[in-house]
């Protein structure tokens, strides 16, 4: 009994000394943690979480600013693909959209290199974009397209050259007008006698006829032989897109929203007519509005969105 007693002794002394320990190891590490714990350092987080609030509200406009200069970079590169694509009437649009930017030297040498295109939508659309930006240095350019061998390219040459006061081409208008098919001595001395003639085949003038005729209504290089399938489509649509233009010179409010709201609208020309009048008085505060038309369905509105975006941040750096 005495040994059991020893030994049941012998444990609890045993338990007894392990509880002591661990005692002894709690208030050890209890002393020792104050030293560690200055983990009330926690009202130091304020200051961190303070100094990141303040940076992006400041951060703010420069992505702003960043935005609209890829917008711009993006939109360079729409027309310039423009210009390469295979198509000859996506090269024409192309054209026809760098001419809204305005008359400045880059501009004028990309519209110029369509005056040598192998097709000849596109040397009318170079013509005709050039004569309506009255780009002076493109004068010998343009006489030089009197002798085009298309006679819709040489009757727009001609009246670009008459719009800035060059009567190159005046004998054009005279014997069409006359319909002498005599060759007149001022022409065969100024190179125009195959002009003259491809003006009187019946083909030419049918054809120069419908160019007039669209050109009149949708104004310089229109929107295209597409946007005849388009006008085919919505008889109302040629409308709100000279509509749209014309309210591009509208600086009103009033304007400005009724533009905003047609670059939704269902009809491309009038999407792409919108993007062209917000360019005429916008600012880079419009890019946000016309960046997402740079991946339009199609390529005739993207081309005037790029163009209207060139615009916009051009006149912001000037």
């Amino acid at each position: 009994m005495r040994s059991r007693c020893r030994g049941l002794t012998g444990k609890s002394i045993m338990v007894l000394c392990g509880c002591l320990a661990l005692g002894v190891w709690a208030r050890g590490a209890q002393q020792q943690q104050p030293p560690t714990s200055p983990q009330p350092a926690a009202p130091q987080q304020p200051k961190s979480a303070a100094a990141p609030a303040t940076k992006p509200a400041v951060a703010t406009p420069a992505t702003a600013a960043v935005s609209a200069a890829t917008a711009r970079r993006n939109a360079w590169t729409c027309l310039t693909d423009g210009l390469a694509e295979k198509n000859y009437d996506r090269r024409a649009q192309a054209i026809a959209a760098l001419g809204t930017i305005g008359l400045r030297p880059d501009v004028v040498h990309l519209i110029e290199t369509g005056l040598n295109d192998k097709d000849a939508p596109v040397r009318q659309a170079a013509v005709e974009v050039l004569g309506t930006m009255k780009s002076r240095s493109s004068l010998p350019k343009l006489r030089a397209a009197l002798d085009d061998p298309s006679a819709v390219v040489s009757f727009a040459a001609a009246q670009a050259l008459w719009n800035m006061g060059d009567k190159t081409g005046e004998d054009l208008f005279g014997e069409v007008l006359e319909g002498d098919r005599k060759v007149s001595v001022g022409m065969v001395r100024g190179g125009l006698q195959q002009a003259h003639e491809r003006l009187h085949d019946p083909t030419a003038l049918a054809e120069l006829g419908a160019v007039e005729a669209a050109g009149a209504f949708l104004g310089p290089a229109g929107f295209g032989v597409s946007a005849a399938i388009e006008m085919s489509k919505d008889k109302a649509a040629p409308a709100r897109a000279v509509s749209a233009r014309i309210l591009g010179h509208d600086v009103s409010g009033g304007a400005r929203d009724v533009l905003e709201e047609a670059l939704q609208d269902k009809s491309w020309i009038v999407r792409a007519a919108a993007a062209e009048a917000l360019g005429v008085h916008g600012s880079v505060n419009d890019v946000a509005k016309l960046a997402p038309l740079l991946n339009d369905d199609h390529k005739e509105v993207r081309y005037r969105a790029a163009a209207a975006i060139i615009r916009v941040t051009s006149r912001r750096a000037a």
